[in-house]
């Protein structure tokens, strides 16, 4: 990942006060890139590099004084904004989830529980896959 994206999931982690692990984690399981979007079934899109919803824009615009146009255009574009947002989301279903990190991030994808368990699991993996460093084995 290019270090000016992982500065700012740095310091939107910060700003958030979220683990600095759970941003790239996320990514590394949404698979988006700036510019990606990514119709669902249910007529909303995934945004941007953290695949931010669209069921988001207005409740962004209302936080960021700025239009949803706007907003969708930056969720798409700029990448530090998109990052910024995921963030936020983040923060907010982590008091939706009375402090329960685990249960945030299974919200950040879906409030089914069974869906947002599966999430859950690839993005721990996911994290212990870029965090967790593994000592060589004996053998080798």
């Amino acid at each position: 990942m290019a270090a000016p994206i992982l500065a700012c999931m740095a310091a939107a982690a910060a700003f958030y006060h979220l683990p600095p692990q759970i941003l790239p984690s996320i990514q590394a399981v949404e698979g988006g890139q700036p510019g990606l979007m990514r119709m669902n079934a249910n007529q909303t899109a995934d945004l941007g590099l953290m695949q931010v919803n669209s069921i988001w824009i207005e409740p962004l615009a209302r936080y960021s004084h700025l239009s949803p146009a706007v907003v969708l255009a930056r969720l798409r574009g700029d990448t530090c904004f998109n990052i910024a947002a995921a963030g936020a989301i983040m923060r907010y279903y982590l008091r939706e989830a009375h402090g329960n990190l685990m249960v945030a991030i299974g919200y950040y994808h879906s409030h089914t529980a069974t869906i947002g368990q599966e999430y859950r699991q690839k993005v721990i993996a996911a994290a212990i896959a870029r965090f967790v460093r593994r000592e060589p084995s004996l053998g080798q």
